[in-house]
């Protein structure tokens, strides 16, 4: 027999297994083949029967449950209307519910409890000038290379105190995250920082003029987590603080319909505006509509004596809607609905500052050794000048005053923070020295500020070297101290 006959032949007797077993049973080939599939059938039967009788259980089953369920949601509902009910601050609860169902940016400003921030108070903070401790340093962040010198250019606490938003000459903002150790208030033992980096990086499209916070800005709440930026040949931006994204564009057209870019920008009326500041113009948006101004305030008709660059920009924070404006043609303005009056300095204006209490302002100006207080209650009178601010440069040197507005501090371009201190008690004119000095570094420090609920410093170092100071000693860094007690 050929192995084809037996290949055959072993098919034939494999095959009724064979049909067997894929469920096939051919009940033809014999009488014992078809007692065992009749027995197999026969269970079939029985399980398919056990198999209904558990359908009907598990039909009660679900019955059961759909009732479980059912009551529970009752349960769950009246716990929501009860923690509704015990939710008394009704903005908290609209923004939770518009950063839950995914609302924009634009509907959480309106949503927005005004009133609680408006008369917000803090704690005044007691700091310890004599002998501040340092907390950490950020250095890579702002080495230099061959085609830029990299220093900082300001440094800016946010509202709810948790980053600081830092400017750089190399076209990026950088921010950086306070360390959680130190939210508690106390400073823990041998506390230090080696490696205290950025936590994000935006690049601008040019050099960045200003920036800022908006104004209600809590990392608790991402919607409100952003900041406004303005550089060279470029719009005015609003970026993500979180992911660095570019949220929205505000366009300034001038009067031959040309983009033109803001020297200066800040939030006003609860965040809801933005004003920005150019050459002989003031020019508003809406926060909620990106795209066009809604309005331009034109300096030689409403403020005839003012014209130039416009510097800064402040918002009084007793009055909504007074608008103080400095100028880098030797001039501070005041609007409120319309012009108010203006203001002659020495030089020209670079930082305007309000007082808590919103009956100062405080400004300081290029290449000055003071800088003025005014009375707003008597616009044009000079209250008191703090002296001795070494300040011999066109480089913008910012000073920052302390929530009780007790303090005054201030950079200078000898390396040391000066902090005057402003007793009740005021001549009219008065002359008042810094009650202290910190010696931090031997290049310029351009930027301090406090914070708002902790004693800690912000500073930030750095200028710009020109070819005949190639031996001059450069540190562009960011540094936060200590001022408390250990």
């Amino acid at each position: 027999m050929n192995d084809r006959a037996i290949s055959d032949r072993r098919f034939s007797e494999n095959q009724p297994q064979l049909q067997e077993n894929n469920g096939k049973t051919d009940l033809t080939n014999d009488s014992s083949d078809n007692k065992k599939n009749k027995n197999v059938v026969n269970r079939c039967k029985n399980n398919l029967n056990n198999s209904k009788c558990n359908n009907r259980s598990l039909s009660l089953d679900n019955e059961e449950l759909e009732g479980q369920l059912i009551n529970n949601k009752m349960e769950i509902d009246d716990n929501s209307s009860l923690l509704n009910n015990k939710i008394k601050d009704v903005s908290v609860k609209e923004k939770l519910d518009n950063l839950v169902n995914g609302e924009t940016f634009n509907n959480d400003i309106q949503n927005i409890d005004h009133t609680n921030n408006e008369g917000q108070e803090y704690l005044q903070v007691l700091y310890n000038w004599e002998t501040p401790t340092l907390i950490c340093s950020a250095v890579n962040d702002f080495k230099p290379t061959d085609t830029n010198e990299n220093f900082t250019k300001g440094c800016y606490w946010s509202p709810d105190g948790t980053c600081i938003l830092v400017p750089a000459e190399n076209f990026k903002l950088h921010v950086f995250e306070l360390p959680r150790e130190l939210y508690s208030g106390n400073l823990p033992k041998n506390f230090h920082v080696s490696s205290f980096e950025s936590s994000l990086k935006v690049k601008e499209g040019g050099l960045i003029y200003d920036s800022c916070w908006f104004p209600y800005m809590s990392s608790w709440d991402p919607s409100t987590c952003c900041f406004l930026s303005t550089s060279q040949g470029s719009p005015i931006h609003l970026w993500d603080a979180f992911t660095g994204q570019l949220r929205a564009t505000y366009r300034a057209y001038n009067q031959v319909d040309e983009v033109e870019a803001a020297i200066s920008v800040r939030f006003t009326n609860f965040g809801k505006h933005i004003w920005s500041g150019f050459k002989n113009v003031l020019r508003t948006f809406d926060t909620n509509h990106p795209g066009r101004q809604i309005d331009s305030i034109y300096l030689k008709k409403d403020f005839p004596n003012i014209t130039g660059l416009v510097s800064c920009i402040r918002e009084n924070p007793g009055m909504t809607g007074l608008i103080a404006f400095g100028t880098y043609s030797k001039y501070i303005g005041l609007y409120k609905d319309g012009p108010l009056c203006s203001f002659q300095t020495s030089s020209g204006v670079t930082q305007i500052e309000f007082s808590p209490c919103g009956t100062k302002l405080y400004s300081s100006v290029r290449r000055g050794s003071e800088f003025l207080c005014w009375d707003l209650r008597n616009p044009g009178t000079v209250l008191y000048s703090l002296q001795n601010r070494q300040s011999d440069t066109n480089q913008r040197i910012h000073f920052s005053l302390s929530y009780s507005g007790k303090e005054i501090i201030s950079g200078g371009t000898d390396g040391a923070v000066r902090i005057w201190q402003i007793p009740d008690n005021l001549q009219i004119d008065e002359e008042l020295n810094p009650h202290c000095n910190i010696q931090i570094s031997t290049d310029c420090i351009n930027g301090v500020d406090l914070h708002k609920n902790l004693p800690i410093l912000s500073v930030c170092t750095g200028s710009r070297i020109y070819d005949n100071e190639e031996n001059k000693y450069r540190d562009n860094s960011v540094r936060l101290y200590w001022l408390g007690n250990s």
